[in-house]
């Protein structure tokens, strides 16, 4: 079977995640139907779930980078990196939690180190 239309599939699920984390970091996920006394408590256990799958994936796929001393597939993940960590120090400076930044900031240094090691 040919792993070009799975390739595309990936590609085409990967970029509606992309789109929806857009929609939700500029209109929220008051968009959703949820009742608001719930809101704050979903959304708290939403982030965690999305840190857990983002973390798992970073030790994962960094550990086949690493083992495989992949240049690109570390480039990849210094660039995922850095757009979440960028987009996530803007949203903290647009509400004024601006201590965030210097983590976000913190954060990327300590992954991109290793990462731009030769």
């Amino acid at each position: 079977m040919r792993k070009q239309p799975f390739a595309l599939w990936f590609r085409i699920v990967s970029v509606i995640l992309i789109l929806f984390g857009i929609l939700y970091v500029f209109v929220g996920l008051k968009v959703l139907p949820v009742r608001r006394n719930v809101l704050i408590d979903w959304e708290s256990a939403l982030y965690g779930a999305l840190m857990i799958g983002w973390g798992t994936t970073l030790l994962l796929i960094g550990r086949l980078a690493f083992q495989r001393d992949d240049q690109a597939l570390k480039r990849a993940l210094l660039v995922g990196l850095l757009m979440w960590l960028a987009v996530e120090a803007a949203a903290s400076v647009w509400f004024g939690v601006r201590f965030n930044v210097g983590v976000d900031v913190g954060v990327f240094v300590l992954f991109a180190v290793p990462l731009l090691r030769r």
